[in-house]
């Protein structure tokens, strides 16, 4: 969209210039014509009153048209016939667009309107055309403004896109907020079931031990509680470190399943990734998780030893399978897939044996009835 400037600009002062130029040539031309009364060399001069407001055509149109309306008057009113129709129409034509494209409707009408006037005010008393000649160069002004409305009105339509892009970017930026904190508050809430049933089977070892009379059986209890107490806080760390992921990661966008081809050419070595079944979209959250679920899955493996990844689209879930050399803490990353998995009601299934990993989870896309 064309809006008004504050100042001039270089183009406005070059056409400004044209105009002043074409003035001064068509006047001399005048006076030196036999068949044109003389009209004495101030003529000359005289016409830059109408031509020098062109300048102004992109700060103020409809004052530029204006004036430009009035100057014209009066040098037909102080010189009579002169041909000038060769110089109205070009200034006109100009004016009248930068109304059409930099004015609001109301204004932009007024604006053609002023330059079919000053059409009518030269050929009251023009030395080549008369008034008829508007019949055919009057719907060619009102062309050209029309055109000038139509790139006002283009522009208008760009804006409001960008726009409407703009308020689009930023719901899907405070969706994807929404997503984590939903998927935090859910981590949470597991996180408190899991305290609360791990405390309560360490309440039940401890009570075991204080009935236990015999020094063997109350070391097994004793040996049961710090297990216990060992599995709790790797599970503790499992969820708490699916936390801080989550609170870390980008917002914009969330990563889908269409970008594991970046997370596994980022694993480096030889990760490869097969598709299997018929790929569609799925919700949000489930497209989160399972990208989240390859991701800490292959944090247990070792992808310079080769690692095999495959997403199999079925019915009613979404089946990963993920199988390579396992890492030194192949356990805890596998915990943290697995309370990640068991979040949408999911299963995941593992098996560590002989250094090497292999896991099998599902998350299922349809809810139950």
């Amino acid at each position: 969209m064309l809006a008004l400037r504050s100042r001039p600009g270089r183009l406005d002062a070059l056409v400004a210039v044209l105009a002043c130029v074409l003035g001064l040539w068509l006047m001399a031309e005048n006076l030196a014509w036999d068949d044109v009364p003389d009209a004495g060399p101030l003529a000359i001069p005289a016409i830059l009153a109408v031509t020098i407001p062109v300048l102004w055509r992109s700060v103020a149109p409809l004052a530029a048209l204006a004036a430009v309306t009035v100057a014209l008057a009066a040098h037909v009113l102080a010189f009579g016939t002169l041909i000038r129709c060769g110089l109205v129409f070009p200034v006109a034509w100009v004016l009248a667009f930068s109304a059409g494209a930099r004015l609001e409707r109301r204004d932009a009408r007024i604006g053609l309107a002023l330059a079919l006037a000053a059409e009518l005010v030269m050929a009251l008393d023009d030395g080549a055309v008369g008034p008829e000649v508007l019949l055919l160069f009057g719907p060619v002004t009102w062309a050209v403004w029309r055109v000038g409305r139509v790139v006002r009105e283009r522009g208008e339509l760009v804006a409001e896109l960008q726009a409407r892009t703009a308020e689009l970017r930023e719901a899907r930026d405070e969706r994807a907020r929404l997503e984590v904190a939903t998927d935090r508050a859910r981590l949470s809430g597991e996180l408190d079931r899991l305290l609360q049933r791990r405390l309560g089977e360490l309440a039940v070892l401890a009570e075991r031990g204080e009935r236990a009379r015999e020094p063997d059986a109350a070391r097994e209890l004793l040996l049961e509680i710090e297990r216990a107490s060992r599995r709790t806080l790797e599970e503790m760390r499992a969820v708490v470190g699916v936390l801080r992921e989550d609170g870390e990661a980008p917002v914009a966008p969330q990563p889908t399943l269409t970008g594991l081809d970046r997370l596994l050419t980022e694993a480096g070595g030889r990760a490869r990734l097969r598709i299997e079944g018929h790929p569609r979209a799925l919700p949000p959250g489930v497209e989160l998780s399972a990208y989240r679920v390859v991701e800490q899955l292959l944090a247990a493996l070792d992808a310079a030893g080769g690692v095999d990844v495959c997403v199999a689209f079925r019915d009613a879930a979404l089946e990963i399978r993920v199988a390579g050399p396992a890492r030194g803490r192949a356990v805890a990353a596998i915990e943290r897939a697995r309370e990640r998995v068991e979040l949408h009601r999911g299963t995941l299934v593992a098996d560590l044996r002989e250094g090497r990993a292999e896991a099998v989870a599902e998350l299922p896309v349809l809810v139950p009835a």
